[in-house]
């Protein structure tokens, strides 16, 4: 049953950010090229000669970066070949599948989550080879809820995301909002209220349907529950009173003003940036995952952004907002050089050279050594590391996928757009989900 919706699922919602690049296929094929596994960067320990064949997926970029460490790893590591076997997203998994049931797997491949249920029998236990591959610098919470299975630390995330407030500190300052405030949700509907009132072209917040849902409406329930969006059994990890709740608050951020109506952000699904109150400064915050800052900045340019925590009730019982850490290496029980792979992926996620040579290609290091070393050479924006900070300090449930479902999604979606349009009340909004969700999800549950 959850094997079966594990490789229909393919790639979740919440992990696309991090795969979002590689599943734009690259110039594929497999190519060979040469690479030395060490623990840090230095010298290899061995004289023997090692060859060690190590897949990925990705883009060019991705797969540039990669050659590129590579090739430093093996000057460092005179004595380790390492082959490269690289390609798009498109095909991967059923290669991978195919190659570790007949024995022909590479040494060290990167791998996502998804896929534990399938294929965590071929992986080995990298808690195995902790004396060479380092594991402490990486977050507790990314080693648990996405590298390891039934006790067995199968992965190494490669790198993480998680979702913060986006603050135009300039809009903030002009309607005497401190820089520091912390967020709840009431407040912004507070504050929303105030500004809007004050300037009616003002707007605290915006977002698009896609926000609304998973980074409003979801983690608004989710901290009052402190269960997941979906629970493991397939049932709704919400009950109506909790939903209609949600629906309510949604429909009262909309009412107060403190939002950007629905039918003008509506335009900018996925490309907010281009609103043109964002870049005007008319809109005060956006809620989004961290590795959007960029393109945020770049559309106001003379104004100050930054970041602040994510916004949680009074006493929640999680935050809601979960960091997904969901793709990373691994290395095949089989392989004749456990030491040597392991070492390679220490160099992969810990080495600070490796760290420039890959930026964010696999996303937001999840290594405090790697992404420490990006921001002190400005390569990565120190409001980003702190918006993912601030994330990883708070307690959360991290997603099964299950509720990533895009046809689960939409069910929400739909009666959240009758709700802000006024069409059906929070109560008739929440029976109307409840009913479609619960069907789909049996519907799932029987595949």
């Amino acid at each position: 049953m959850k094997r079966k919706f594990r490789y229909i699922s393919a790639v979740a919602a919440l992990n696309a950010m991090l795969l979002v690049s590689a599943c734009s296929s690259g110039n594929g094929g497999d190519s060979a090229a040469g690479t030395n596994p060490s623990s840090g960067g230095g010298t290899g320990s061995s004289d023997k000669q090692v060859t060690l064949r190590f897949a990925w997926w990705g883009n060019d970029a991705r797969h540039k970066a990669t050659l590129a460490a590579i090739d430093d790893y093996m000057k460092k590591n005179p004595n380790v070949k390492i082959e490269a076997e690289y390609m798009g997203f498109d095909g991967y998994n059923k290669k991978l599948a195919t190659q570790l049931a007949g024995n022909i797997a590479p040494d060290i491949f990167q791998f996502t989550y998804e896929w534990t249920v399938d294929m965590n029998e071929f992986m080995l236990d990298l808690g195995t080879v902790k004396n060479t591959l380092d594991l402490t610098k990486l977050p507790e919470s990314a080693l648990k809820d996405f590298g390891s299975y039934k006790g067995k630390q199968i992965m190494a995330p490669s790198g993480m995301f998680a979702a913060t407030t986006f603050v135009n500190q300039d809009f903030m300052q002009k309607f005497g909002i401190a820089a520091d405030t912390v967020w709840t949700w009431e407040k912004l509907i507070e504050e929303g209220k105030k500004i809007h009132d004050k300037e009616k072209s003002a707007y605290l917040l915006s977002a698009d349907i896609d926000v609304i849902n998973k980074l409003i409406l979801q983690p608004y329930i989710m901290q009052k529950t402190g269960k997941g969006w979906v629970n493991d059994d397939f049932t709704p990890g919400f009950d109506k009173a909790q939903l209609q709740d949600g629906l309510t608050y949604l429909s009262n951020l909309y009412k107060s003003g403190a939002i950007e109506p629905f039918g003008d952000s509506t335009a900018f699904v996925g490309k907010m940036e281009q609103n043109p109150k964002w870049v005007k400064g008319e809109i005060g915050m956006l809620v989004d995952y961290v590795q959007s800052y960029d393109k945020y900045k770049q559309a106001i340019p003379n104004a100050k952004l930054g970041v602040s925590a994510f916004p949680e009730s009074p006493g929640a019982k999680q935050s809601g907002n979960a960091v997904i850490a969901g793709t990373g290496y691994s290395i095949w029980q089989k392989t004749k050089y456990k030491e040597e792979a392991a070492k390679f992926i220490n160099y992969m996620i810990n080495d600070k050279d490796a760290a420039q040579l890959l930026t964010t290609q696999r996303g937001i290091p999840a290594s405090t050594v790697a992404r420490e070393e990006l921001q002190q050479s400005g390569n990565l924006n120190a409001d980003i590391s702190k918006g993912l900070d601030m994330a990883v300090a708070k307690k959360t449930i991290a997603p099964n996928v299950v509720s990533t479902n895009a046809e689960l999604a939409q069910v929400v979606k739909d009666s959240i757009q009758q709700l802000i349009y006024d069409k059906v009340t929070p109560e008739k909004a929440a029976d109307q989900i409840l009913k479609d969700f619960t069907a789909k999800l049996n519907e799932m549950k029987a595949k």
